[in-house]
C-alpha cells in the first residue's frame, strides 16, 4: 500500500469494516495536496473501537431522537419501560410509598435489578440517582437533547466496567444546533389526576471552530390517586370460600367475591375517630369521648367467614385503604444542559458538557396507625366507657386510631444533580483516535418526613388525668401511682376526629429530615486505531484506562438519628471507594472473501478492575462476527461480567425495620426444631445465658407463654461484601434479504453468582443459633440484653449468597416501504423468556431455586410494535405494547384460589405530527387509545408497575423553530 492518507483510509476500512457487510464510504478524502483527506470513524456502543460501520459486535437496540419525538415522549424512561427487554426500575408508579427517592425514574434491563444496568451519557459514566441508588435518574436527561439511545443487551462489563451485568443504556446527546426551538406539551387524562405539562427551550450555534447547544426544560406531573379511577373504586377482591371443607378437598380456599359481595374492599379496624373493643362491644368515638356501635357498609353484619368488609357506596367506620392509596407520585423537574465544542486545531477538539437537574416529588401514605393502651382513669375517656371497664374489672382499654387529625405521612424529596465533563479528543499520527476526559458529578437528596410523632412526648401526652379541674399529663412513680402533673406537657386526646387540641398536636408531632450526598469523580482515556496487518485485513484495537472515586454520606436530622421519632430511626454514615481500571479490546479479521465467508472476525476484550472496597477482578469477552454474504450475518460472545457493591450496600449504618421475628431460644421454637438443629439450639442458647433451654424447668419463656419477639431489627450495610459475577452467553443471527427488511434473533443467557441479597431478620437469628457454635458471622449481627435475655437488636445486612439464572431470545424486525403514497415503517421488538430462577441462598442445602417464568413479573412473551406512516410533512404512528398471559403463583394448586390466571394485556397509543411550516410543528396523540385497564384480578387490578393505571390520555404538543 502507498504510504499516504488515502491508503491509510483504505487499510483502516479493511480493519474496522471486517465485522460488517455495510459498505464503507469515507466522508471526504482526496489527494493530499487538495487538503481534504479526512476519514471519519464512529464509536459503536458496546465497543470502544471506532469503526467504519454501525454494526455492533454485540446485540444493540437503537432508538433515535426522532422515534422519541414521534412517540410523544417527554421522559426517556417512559419509552424504556415499553421495551420488552427492560423492566420498570424506580418510577412514579413504584415509589408512591417510598420514604427516600420518590419519583426517581430508572431502567432495569432483564429485571435483574436497576443497579445491574449501567446507564452512560455519551459513552461515559453519569452520577447515580442517590447515595442509596447507584442507577442513573433519567429525570435529569433532557429528551430534546437526545440524538439516539443504544441499548446493549449484556456482555458489556469488559468494555465499560462494573454495573453492566444486565447491559448498558448509552444515551448519545446532540453536540450542536443552529436553530432555536421551543417545545410545549400538555397531557390530559380522561379521568382526573396524573396530568402533565412540559416546556423546553433549546438553542445553539455552529461555525468552523466553536459550536454549542443549550437546553432548558421544565415539566410538572400531577399526583394520581386511586380514588381518581373508577376501575379502582370498583375493586376486585377475594374472599374465603364458604364451601371449602379442608386443604385437600379439591375446593379452593379463596374465591373471587361475587354477588352481593362483589366490589367490597377490605376494611381496617383503625377508624379516624378512634375505636375500641369495650366489654359490651366494638365502638367508635366522638370528639367528646361519647361512643356508638361500629357501622360496617351501612349494616352491622360482616361478610362471610367474619371478613370485615364494606360496600363501596355505603358508609362504614374503619380505615378504607383506597383513601390513602396513590398510583403515581407527583413530580416536578427542571433541567439545564449545555455542550460546547471547540475545534482548536486540525483533528483535535475540546468538549465541555454541564448538566444541572432539580427534581421535586413527594410520596404519601396513610396517617400513623395507633394501637395504644389507655388507662381507665384517662380524663378524656367517657364515663360510660369507664363504667363498662370497671364492671368488667379492666383497668385499661386499647384505642385503635388512624391518626388523620395529626396529618398524613408525606415524604418530600428534593434532589439536585450536577454533572460536568471536560474531554479532549482527536487523531494522533493520522490513524489513532484518542480521548481523555474528566467528569465530576454530585447528587444531593433532601428528604423531609412529615406527620411523625415524638415518641417520648406522645407517650407522656396520652396519659391524661384531671388534676385540680384541669386535664394534665400524669406524673407517676415506678409503681404507676399518680403523684402529680408533668410540666410543659400537653395532654392529648385520641377520641374523635378533632378531639386533640392544637397545643397537644404541636407537642407530639414533628417533621424529620435526612440529607444524602453522593459524589463521583472520573478521569480516563481511550486510544484506538490500527495495530498491524493480517492476511484478512488490519487488526484494530482500543486501550482504555479509568480512575473513579465515589463518596457518599447520609446525615439524618437529630430527631431521627437520636431515635426520637415514633417508631423510626436512621443512623448517620459516610463512606467511599476508588477503582482503577485498564481495558483492552481487539478486533481481529480472520477471513475475508472466502467460500461461504464474506468476512469473519474475532472480538476480544478484557478489563482489569482494582477496587479499594472489594479488591481486584477481571471481566472478559470473547466473540465473533461472521458475515456469510450481504444478507446473512452471525455474531456471538461469551463473557464474564462483574458488579461491585454500592456505597450503601457497603457502609449504611442502619435504618429501623419493622420485620417481626421469633427468638430461636423460645422453648416452643426449640421443641419444634428438627433433630439436626435442636442440639445446636440448646447448646448455643445455653451459651447465651438462657436458663434450661428446651425444657420446662425454670421460668424463662415457658412453652405455655411463648410469644413472638419483635425488638428492633435494623437494615444496614455489610463492609465484607464481595463483587458479583455473571457468566453471559449471546448468539445472534441477522438477516437482511433486501435493503428494506432486517430480521434479528438473539439468544441470551445470564448466570449471576454471588448476587447480593438480604436474608431477613428471622434468617439472621436462625443462622446464628443453628450453627455449631456462637462463633459465626451471623451472631455478629445479633445483640441480646444481658439482664432480660431478650434479643435487643438484629442487624439485617446484604450478603453474597444469592444467584440468578435466566435465558431467552430477543427478536427484532424492521420493514420500510416507500411509495408515491408515502413512507411506511414497521418495527417489532419481542422477547421470549425461556427460563428464570432465583436462589436466595446458594450456601444452604435447604434453599432450592425458585422458578418464576410465567408469573406476573416475568411473562413468557413481551412485545412492542411500532407502525409509522410519513407523507410529506405528516407523520402518523401507532405503538402497541403486549404482555403474555401469566399466573400469580407457579406453585398454585386448586386448593389455593380460583383466580390464579392473569390474562394477556395489550395497550395501544396513537401519535401524529404535522409540519404546518418550516417554523411550526403540531403534535397530537392518544395514550392507551382503547382505555385498557389492568387485568381484573385481585393481585393486578391496581398494579401500576406492569399495567397502565392512568387510562386514556390526550396529548397536545407544539414546536416552534427559528
Amino acid at each position: 500500500m502507498l504510504n499516504n492518507k488515502v491508503s491509510k483510509a483504505v487499510r483502516l476500512a479493511i480493519a474496522f469494516g471486517a465485522a460488517s457487510t455495510v459498505a464503507f464510504t469515507a466522508n471526504t478524502f482526496a489527494a493530499e495536496d487538495e487538503g481534504a483527506e479526512k476519514v471519519e470513524r464512529i464509536e459503536v456502543t458496546g465497543s470502544r473501537i471506532k469503526r467504519f460501520s454501525e454494526v455492533s459486535p454485540t446485540p444493540v437496540t437503537t432508538i433515535t431522537g426522532e422515534e422519541l419525538s414521534n412517540a410523544g415522549i417527554t421522559n426517556v424512561s417512559d419509552l424504556l419501560q415499553k421495551l420488552p427487554s427492560s423492566g420498570v426500575g424506580s418510577a412514579p408508579t413504584t415509589t408512591t410509598n417510598t420514604i427516600f427517592g420518590a419519583g426517581i425514574n430508572t431502567t432495569d434491563l432483564r429485571q435483574l435489578g436497576e443497579g445491574r444496568t449501567l446507564v452512560l451519557v455519551n459513552g461515559r459514566r453519569y452520577v447515580g440517582a442517590s447515595v442509596d441508588n447507584p442507577a442513573v435518574d433519567l429525570n435529569g436527561i433532557p429528551t430534546e437533547m437526545i440524538e439516539r439511545m443504544d441499548i446493549v443487551h449484556g456482555g458489556a462489563s469488559a468494555v465499560y466496567g462494573s454495573d453492566a451485568i444486565a447491559g448498558v443504556v448509552n444515551i448519545i446527546l446532540k453536540k450542536s444546533q443552529d436553530t432555536i426551538d421551543f417545545n410545549y406539551k400538555k397531557s390530559i387524562t380522561e379521568q382526573s389526576g396524573g396530568e402533565e405539562e412540559s416546556f423546553s427551550f433549546t438553542f445553539g450555534g455552529e461555525d468552523d471552530k466553536i459550536s454549542f447547544i443549550t437546553s432548558l426544560s421544565y415539566s410538572e406531573t400531577e399526583q394520581l390517586e386511586a380514588q381518581d379511577r373508577d376501575f379502582l373504586r370498583n375493586p376486585v377482591s377475594g374472599m374465603l370460600n364458604p364451601d371449602n371443607v379442608s386443604d385437600d378437598d379439591g375446593i379452593p380456599q379463596n374465591i373471587l367475591a361475587t354477588g352481593e359481595y362483589a366490589g367490597l374492599q377490605t376494611l381496617g379496624y383503625y377508624d379516624r375517630a378512634g375505636d375500641a373493643f369495650l366489654p359490651n362491644g366494638h365502638v367508635v368515638f366522638e370528639d367528646n369521648g361519647a361512643f356508638s356501635p361500629v357501622t360496617v357498609g351501612g349494616v352491622t353484619r360482616p361478610a362471610p367467614n367474619n371478613q370485615l368488609r364494606y360496600f363501596g357506596d355505603g358508609f362504614s367506620n374503619g380505615y378504607k385503604f383506597i383513601e390513602h392509596q396513590d398510583l403515581a407520585t407527583p413530580l416536578n423537574r427542571f433541567n439545564v444542559f449545555t455542550n460546547v465544542v471547540n475545534n482548536y486545531a486540525d483533528d483535535h477538539s475540546m468538549n465541555f458538557e454541564i448538566s444541572f437537574s432539580k427534581a421535586s416529588a413527594y410520596a404519601e401514605s396513610s396517617p400513623i396507625f395507633l394501637a395504644e393502651s389507655i388507662r381507665s382513669d384517662n380524663a378524656f375517656l367517657h364515663p360510660d366507657a369507664k363504667a363498662q371497664l370497671d364492671e368488667a374489672g379492666q383497668d385499661s382499654v386499647t384505642i385503635y386510631k388512624l391518626a388523620s387529625g395529626f396529618g398524613n405521612r408525606t415524604y418530600e424529596d428534593d434532589r439536585t444533580t450536577l454533572n460536568t465533563t471536560l474531554s479532549f479528543q482527536g487523531l494522533l499520527l493520522d490513524e489513532f483516535d484518542y480521548e481523555v476526559y474528566f467528569s465530576y458529578g454530585r447528587n444531593k437528596n433532601d428528604t423531609t418526613w412529615n406527620g411523625e410523632f415524638l415518641s417520648e412526648n406522645f407517650n407522656k401526652a396520652i396519659d391524661a388525668v384531671e388534676i385540680d379541674g384541669a386535664i394534665r399529663c400524669a406524673d407517676r412513680d415506678s409503681d404507676g401511682t399518680l403523684v402529680g402533673a408533668l410540666d410543659g406537657c400537653q395532654a392529648l386526646s385520641l377520641f374523635g376526629l378533632n378531639g386533640a387540641s392544637q397545643e397537644a398536636l404541636d407537642y407530639v408531632t414533628t417533621s424529620a429530615s435526612i440529607s444524602k450526598v453522593k459524589q463521583q469523580q472520573v478521569i480516563g482515556g481511550v486510544i484506538s486505531g490500527y495495530a498491524f496487518d493480517m492476511p484478512a485485513g488490519g487488526v484494530s484495537f482500543a486501550l482504555s484506562a479509568e480512575h473513579r472515586k465515589e463518596t457518599g454520606s447520609n446525615e439524618p436530622g437529630a430527631a431521627m438519628q437520636n431515635n426520637l421519632v415514633f417508631g423510626n430511626f436512621v443512623k448517620a454514615w459516610d463512606g467511599e471507594f476508588t477503582v482503577d481500571e485498564i481495558g483492552v479490546e481487539m478486533s481481529v479479521p480472520l477471513l475475508v472473501d472466502a467460500p461461504f465467508v464474506d468476512s469473519l472476525s474475532l472480538e476480544l476484550a478484557a478489563r482489569y478492575m482494582d477496587y479499594s472496597s472489594v479488591g481486584d477482578n477481571v471481566a472478559w469477552k470473547v466473540g465473533f462476527n461472521y458475515a456469510m454474504n450481504d444478507q446473512l450475518r452471525f455474531r456471538g460472545t461469551k463473557s464474564k461480567s462483574v458488579r461491585a457493591p454500592s456505597l450503601s450496600q457497603l457502609y449504611s449504618a442502619g435504618t429501623q425495620s419493622f420485620a417481626s421475628y421469633g427468638d430461636p431460644c423460645d422453648q416452643t421454637n426449640i421443641s419444634t426444631a428438627t433433630d439436626s438443629k435442636k442440639a445446636n439450639l440448646i447448646a448455643n442458647c445455653q451459651a447465651a445465658g438462657i436458663p434450661n433451654p428446651g425444657t420446662t424447668v425454670g421460668d424463662w419463656r415457658p412453652s405455655d407463654d411463648w410469644r413472638s419477639v419483635t425488638p428492633p431489627s435494623v437494615n444496614s450495610g455489610n463492609p465484607n461484601l464481595q463483587e458479583e459475577t455473571s457468566d453471559d452467553t449471546l448468539f445472534g443471527v441477522i438477516y437482511t434479504p433486501t435493503e428494506n427488511i432486517t430480521l434479528i434473533a438473539d439468544y441470551w443467557s445470564f448466570d449471576v453468582e454471588d448476587a447480593i441479597n438480604s436474608l431477613g431478620a428471622q434468617r439472621v437469628v436462625d443462622d446464628c443459633y443453628e450453627a455449631s457454635s456462637l462463633d459465626n458471622s451471623a451472631c455478629d449481627l445479633v445483640d441480646r440484653d444481658p439482664i432480660t435475655l431478650d434479643i435487643s437488636e438484629v442487624r439485617n445486612g446484604p450478603y453474597n449468597l444469592a444467584s440468578y439464572a435466566l435465558k431467552g431470545v430477543d427478536l427484532e424486525g424492521t420493514y420500510k416501504y416507500e411509495s408515491s403514497y408515502g413512507l411506511f415503517n414497521v418495527r417489532l421488538l419481542a422477547s421470549y423468556l425461556e427460563h428464570r430462577e432465583f436462589n436466595t441462598d446458594v450456601s444452604s442445602d435447604g434453599y432450592e431455586p425458585t422458578p418464576t417464568v410465567g408469573e406476573v413479573r416475568y411473562p413468557r412473551w413481551q412485545g412492542n410494535l411500532t407502525l409509522g406512516y410519513t407523507y410529506d410533512d405528516l407523520y402518523i404512528g401507532m405503538i402497541g405494547k403486549y404482555r403474555h398471559s401469566t399466573v400469580q403463583d407457579r406453585e398454585w394448586t386448586i386448593e389455593n384460589n380460583n383466580y390464579n390466571d392473569v390474562p394477556s394485556y395489550t395497550e395501544w397509543s396513537l401519535n401524529g405530527r404535522y409540519n404546518v411550516s418550516e417554523m411550526i410543528e403540531v403534535r397530537l396523540g392518544i395514550s392507551n387509545l382503547f382505555d385498557i385497564t389492568p387485568p381484573r384480578n385481585p393481585e393486578t387490578y391496581d398494579d401500576g408497575e406492569f399495567f397502565d393505571v392512568y387510562g386514556r390520555r390526550f396529548n397536545l404538543g407544539l414546536n416552534l423553530r427559528f
